[in-house]
């Protein structure tokens, strides 16, 4: 016994520990088994337990788990078995045990231990008395034991000390000090002293509230016998009479009454006073159910306790559960008792025997008046029945207002008779249906009769359905299969994805219900593109039904069947097989009809037709697209008969009734008229080119061409340079920083690939021949394929600085100054002298008028980049009266020589302009 108590001790210590961290000790023991043969070393079993869960086994406790687990003798410890006692030792594949049955749940929780000291019996007994009424206290007061104490333990263990324990117990507050000092004995921590284990006392008393809920469950299961009716219903027939009024009335209106009588029932005891519960009654139902004030005393009376008070309880559970039983989904074979035929409809007051006759000859003459007249009225009283649902019924004064609408004139001591006989005694609106259903004979109501409709002929016998065959189908196989694959191939499905999942073990054959169900989601049903008939799916299931089993489809042959339209099965094996094109799968819409089969007659005819009707259109250009749009809210490509020919009529095409059926018959289907057919006909589209090749030539043609001559290319080395210079100057930019990425062993020579790619991402814009030049003069002497681009980086920067100046103080460093583009125009020498004559023209008159140049050149430079357009120049000097003196080769000649490129554009420098003619006429700078 004693070895016993020690295997399991040890068991239970080391399952708490492998369910408060959450872990399997089994995964653990594998990385050490590599063949699963389930032993293990003793030192491997020893080295797991204390890597996996921190414990580390004392001699008594390996000595331990070598007896019980060295089945062999052999030192090998049979870790499985251990694994199944700690794991709970569940088997997943024993079915014959319930799962909860095969669980060891440990009594502790997170590591905690409870006290090895036992009480006395009576102890025992009253502890078990006190926790079932603290869970009793708890449950009622929605009290949580686990959340008082959490603000304590800061480290989440599970214990408290023993002031703590005092301080925060949540009651209840009949407890004695004896009681609390029993609760810590039993509760207190034998390995850490001081401390209670509060969270065995929670857990112990939320067990004991799930045992009373086990009881209650049994108590109330529904193998006992219970009555179907929670309170038993009185039996004097005058308040059986009130109870039917108020559970119709509850009934009919969705009054929940428990609503109504809750609030005076603060400690929800299920009673109330009487005057509270009159005025519940009252407020609830007594409208509704037209209570009297001896009714709802009678009501009073029969729920009157001893002490005065009602039970009002007892009183909701009959009205709540109006026409049916609680908990019906428990008692599957209970009888619901339904209200009677007519108990829920709306009746009419009843009145004297005087003002029946009068309400029968009122009627009467309505009646005859709306018959002459063929008047609807139900729509008219609708239009002003805007409640939710429509609440059929309007108010006195919308029902005088329709009538005098309607010109059905009535006295008004007639019209109160009418209003008092169809008055709705709930709202005291006008019932308007039971009116029109009394006035017009053709007027079906909701409130009448079975014997009023076997009068006219309805009965409610069901009609027996006749079972469908494959002959009732109203079209072939190769029709019906036809216009599946269109379906399919319009609408790009994958049939195998609406069946594949009602066949799990892929046999390639399911049920004809799923069958069935899986065709209604491919679009095969009333929902969807066709309306497959009840013929013709049991057509289908004939073709395609399991020769082994007569209730089951073949629908892998379906499916090859239908996705033939995109490609043949087995096609790798033969792959010189014709695919058929899919244009042959496009089926025209049911009720086309097949021309092929139509007359000469009818063909001649509607030639001719379409020859008049295309020569009308084109001579008068009629765009005849949007006015059938018009008519096509559905965006179906058709339109109706008649709205093709108010179409035609509209774009003013007038054709004969003979012609117009030839053309019905041409474009009709079961949709409509196609009309975009028609129009196809009627005003044929050009094809669109397929221009790919073409293009593909005209690129072919154009990369044979050869290069483009070059513009303003420099023709010699200094050129070049001060090209490059200029631009480096005016954006004052490093060389070398483009370069160097290109050596990454920092050799000082690159590839002349290298070298073009670097200038161009330096943005030089150099021509071919400019780049060609560069190579030339700093190609490397070790390797022709290389450039020295280190010494042309060099002379680029000697713009700014000459290279080791600090070894020459002495020497004078000339600053590089950028030329200016105009002062590279050159002029022919022949017509020098002809620019500047005219200059000096300019420049006499400048200053015999003392005339201001800029302004008017500023008005035209927005951005303030010294130039304008030529158009712009000549401009200002006409503006300026100098245009004048300037003749068309003048201003050749000036714009040749001021000519500068802004992107591209030849613009003209009139900064240098201005400044050339204020020193030919001897003013101060920018001072005319």
């Amino acid at each position: 016994m004693a070895a016993t108590a020690a295997i399991d001790n040890f068991h239970n210590s080391v399952r708490t520990l492998a369910q408060t961290k959450r872990i399997r000790v089994t995964e653990f023991f594998q990385d050490f088994d590599k063949l699963r043969s389930g032993f293990v070393t003793g030192p491997q079993f020893s080295r797991c337990l204390w890597q996996t869960l921190g414990l580390q086994l004392s001699p008594e406790q390996e000595a331990l788990v070598k007896k019980h687990y060295d089945v062999k003798g052999d030192g090998q410890i049979k870790y499985t078995l251990f694994c199944d006692i700690i794991d709970q030792n569940f088997n997943a594949r024993d079915l014959a045990r319930n799962p909860e049955n095969q669980t060891v749940p440990p009594p502790e929780f997170l590591g905690t231990v409870r006290t090895v000291r036992p009480l006395s019996p009576q102890s025992e007994r009253r502890l078990i008395q006190l926790l079932k009424h603290i869970e009793q206290f708890y449950c009622y007061h929605g009290i949580n034991l686990r959340t008082c104490y959490e603000d304590f333990d800061r480290h989440h263990m599970g214990v408290v000390t023993e002031s703590q324990f005092y301080r925060s117990f949540p009651g209840p507050p009949d407890v004695s000090e004896a009681d609390m000092t029993l609760l810590v004995r039993k509760y207190r921590d034998p390995l850490k002293t001081g401390l209670l284990n509060y969270l065995n006392l929670h857990h112990d008393i939320v067990a004991i509230g799930e045992q009373f809920a086990k009881e209650k469950e049994l108590i109330e299961s529904p193998n006992t016998q219970v009555d179907s009716t929670p309170v038993m219903i009185p039996t004097d027939p005058d308040l059986n009479t009130i109870f039917e009024k108020i559970r119709v009335a509850v009934f009919k209106n969705g009054i929940r009454t428990t609503e109504f009588f809750k609030d005076h029932d603060k400690l929800r005891s299920g009673i109330i006073t009487e005057n509270q519960f009159v005025c519940g009654l009252a407020l609830a139902v007594g409208k509704e159910a037209q209570l009297s004030r001896a009714e709802i005393q009678k009501v009073v009376e029969y729920y009157r306790q001893p002490d005065g008070r009602v039970k009002y309880k007892e009183f909701c559970d009959i009205m709540e559960n109006a026409f049916t039983i609680p908990d019906l989904e428990k008692k599957p074979l209970q009888n619901v008792v339904r209200p009677v035929k007519g108990a829920l409809s709306r009746g009419l007051h009843p009145l004297t025997a005087a003002e029946e006759n009068r309400i029968q000859e009122i009627i009467c003459q309505i009646s005859d008046n709306v018959r002459r007249r063929r008047l609807m009225m139900y729509p008219y009283f609708k239009d002003y029945d805007r409640g939710i649902a429509y609440t059929r019924v309007v108010t006195p004064t919308q029902f005088g207002r329709i009538l005098h609408f309607l010109s059905l004139n009535v006295a008004p001591e007639d019209l109160k008779l009418l209003l008092r006989k169809f008055e709705d005694p709930a709202t005291g609106d006008v019932n308007y249906p039971a009116f029109v259903q009394a006035v017009d004979q053709e007027f079906v109501g909701h409130t009448m009769d079975d014997a009023d409709l076997s009068q006219k002929g309805r009965t409610n016998t069901p009609v027996k359905e006749v079972p469908a065959t494959a002959t009732d189908s109203n079209v072939s196989y190769e029709n019906l299969m036809s216009r599946i694959r269109h379906i399919v191939l319009t609408n790009r499905l994958r049939v195998a994805e609406f069946f594949e999942d009602y066949d799990p073990l892929r046999s390639g054959s399911i049920s004809k219900s799923q069958f069935r169900r899986g065709l209604g989601l491919l679009g095969l049903s009333k929902l969807g593109t066709h309306d497959m008939t009840e013929g013709q799916y049991k057509l289908l299931c004939d073709v395609y039904q399991n020769p082994q089993k007569e209730d089951q489809c073949l629908w892998t042959r379906f499916l090859w069947d239908v996705e033939t339209v995109f490609t043949q099965p087995n096609l790798e094996k033969d792959p010189e097989i014709c695919v058929p094109p899919q244009e042959i799968f496009r089926a025209p819409k049911p009720g086309t009809m097949d021309w092929g089969y139509a007359s000469d007659d009818h063909k001649s005819l509607y030639d001719a037709t379409m020859d008049r009707l295309r020569q009308r259109s084109d001579q008068r250009r009629v765009l005849a697209k949007p006015v059938f749009q018009d008519f096509d809210r559905h965006n179906n490509g058709h339109v109706t008969k008649s709205q093709f020919r108010q179409c035609l009529t509209m774009l003013e095409l007038h054709c004969t009734e003979p012609e117009m059926i030839a053309l019905e018959a041409k474009f009709c289907n079961d949709v409509g008229f196609n009309y975009l057919a028609f129009l196809s006909e009627l005003q044929p589209e050009a094809p669109p080119q397929f221009m790919y090749e073409t293009r593909l030539e005209e690129i072919r043609q154009t990369n044979q061409r050869k290069t483009l001559p070059e513009l303003n290319a420099q023709k010699d080395l200094e050129g070049v340079l001060l090209k490059v210079k200029t631009k480096v100057c005016r954006e004052r930019m490093r060389v070398l920083e483009f370069m160097r990425d290109y050596d990454k062993l920092r050799s000082g020579r690159m590839l002349k690939t290298s070298f073009r790619r670097a200038l161009d991402l330096c943005r030089f814009e150099l021509r071919e021949s400019e780049v060609s030049i560069l190579e030339d003069r700093y190609q490397s002497v070790q390797d022709i394929d290389y450039v020295d681009y280190l010494r042309f980086c060099d002379e680029v920067e000697s713009i700014f600085t000459t290279k080791e100046l600090e070894k020459r103080p002495l020497e004078d460093v000339i600053q590089f100054k950028p030329p200016e583009e105009w002062e590279r125009n050159n002029l022919p020498a022949d017509q020098q002298n002809r620019f500047r004559a005219c200059m000096e023209r300019l420049s006499e008159k400048v200053r015999k008028h003392q005339m201001q140049l800029f302004p008017l050149f500023e008005d035209y430079d927005r951005v303030h980049n010294g130039t304008v357009s030529r158009s712009q120049f000549r401009r200002v000097l006409t503006e300026l009266e100098l245009g004048g003196l300037v003749s068309q080769q003048d201003f050749e000649l000036l714009w040749q020589q001021f000519d500068v490129k802004i992107g591209g554009k030849d613009d003209v420098n009139y900064i240098a302009f201005c400044d050339m003619i204020y020193k030919l006429a001897n003013f101060e700078a920018r001072k005319p």
